[in-house]
Formats: structure tokens, C-alpha cells, sequence
């Protein structure tokens, strides 16, 4: 078990970010708000327009003229622009190993807007929302994903 090494933890969901770092392996927790991210308003105010739809014959039925939600996109965007981010700091040096922490959807999001270099980071996910989380609750549950023994899908 490595015990050196700065390990980041992102808490996200489709619009927000928050990133804590464990300096050293069942360290103390503390949380970087100088590092969150929240979604541009270009990005969410997209999100808030209505679909096109067709009419194809009299009556109330309606077929979405777009396969995926505006919603959809505007968190494939933001997820990207953390994702980069994220790049960014990693090449910096500023962490090793990084841990995930987001509903199901938005977890994959992010995770396919991560680079291969990114991917090999990825210690441990947590599929659940852990937005709203402080320090102390991050940390007890990044115990229990790491004592749970499940490597990391990749």
C-alpha cells in the first residue's frame, strides 16, 4: 500500500466541482475551494432552451427533433472543461492519485472526458452525489471505498 503521494478527491455532479486533497494515505482531508468549479453560464443557460420537436400529423404528439437532451450537453461540456482542468494540475505536479465522487451519469461523464494519462490516476469512484459533503464526511467515505477491497473500473 502506498502511503506517500498527494491524493486529490472530486466531488461532482453535472454543474459543480469541489476537490479535496489527502497529502498521504488515511491522512487528514481538507478541501481546496480555490480548485472548484462551477458551470459556466453559457454552459447552463443552453441547457434551459426547448427541444425542437416535429408534428407529423394533428394531435398532441410529439417527437424531439435532438437524440440527447440539452442538459446532457451542457454537463458533457462542463465535465470536459474540468476534466481539463484536472490535466492541467496533474501535469503540474499538484497530485498523484485521484478519486471520483459522482451520481452514476455524471461519473461516467467525467470519466470519458478524462485523458489516458488521467485514467491511470484513477485510484478508486464512488458512484453517488458527495457534492454536498464536508472534509470529514468525504473522508469517511473515501475509508470506506478503499476498505471495500473493489479495484477501481476502469
Amino acid at each position: 500500500m502506498e502511503l506517500s503521494g498527494t491524493t486529490w478527491i472530486v466531488a461532482a455532479d453535472g454543474t459543480h466541482a469541489r476537490v479535496f486533497e489527502e497529502r498521504c494515505r488515511a491522512g487528514d482531508v481538507r478541501e481546496l475551494p480555490e480548485r472548484a468549479v462551477q458551470a459556466l453560464e453559457s454552459e447552463h443557460s443552453q441547457a434551459h432552451r426547448h427541444l425542437a420537436t416535429v408534428h407529423d400529423r394533428p394531435g398532441s404528439g410529439q417527437h424531439a427533433a435532438g437524440e440527447r437532451s440539452l442538459s446532457d450537453e451542457a454537463a458533457r461540456r462542463f465535465m470536459k472543461r474540468l476534466a481539463e482542468q484536472l490535466h492541467v494540475a496533474a501535469r503540474d505536479g499538484d497530485f498523484d492519485n485521484l478519486v471520483l465522487m459522482a451520481p452514476p451519469h455524471a461519473l461516467g461523464l467525467l470519466r470519458s472526458a478524462l485523458c489516458p494519462a488521467l485514467h491511470q490516476r484513477v485510484t478508486a469512484t464512488d458512484p453517488h452525489d458527495r457534492l454536498r459533503c464536508d472534509a470529514k464526511e468525504v473522508r469517511e467515505r473515501l475509508r470506506k471505498v478503499r476498505a471495500s477491497g473493489r479495484p477501481d473500473e476502469r
